[in-house]
């Protein structure tokens, strides 16, 4: 004698309470990380309007961060020094270097405001 199957459940209500969970859970986490961007690069443009063309390169890291990006002038005079991440890619922020001295010659905050040294 042969015994019927059991049927099968559809999927029931906990997979759907699982799945809306899980789905929550990332648009929180996603949502959370957007505004801890959003005030990190907040954050660093202050850090960049306190800063003022004259001071050495390691002040302008210290503040910063690492660049991102380097790129020399063909007579490798000048160094640019670019703070682009995901943390403030819309508004980067660019140093210019003098190499010889590691001076801080110019800030352009990515705002608008561009700070040059006087002895540029």
């Amino acid at each position: 004698m042969r015994e019927c199957p059991l049927p099968r459940e559809p999927m029931g209500p906990s997979f759907r309470s699982a799945l809306i969970l899980g789905i929550v859970v990332v648009a929180a986490g996603t949502g959370a990380w957007g505004v801890r961007t959003y005030q990190h690069g907040q954050a660093n443009l202050n850090a960049c309007g306190g800063l003022e063309p004259g001071g050495r390169r390691p002040d302008l890291i210290k503040s910063l961060g690492a660049p991102q990006a380097t790129q020399a002038n063909p007579a490798r005079t000048r160094l640019i020094l670019s703070f682009t991440s995901p943390l403030f890619a819309d508004k980067p922020i660019r140093a210019v270097v003098n190499v010889r001295d590691d001076v801080v010659m110019e800030i352009d905050c990515g705002d608008g405001r561009i700070k040059t040294y006087d002895k540029y």
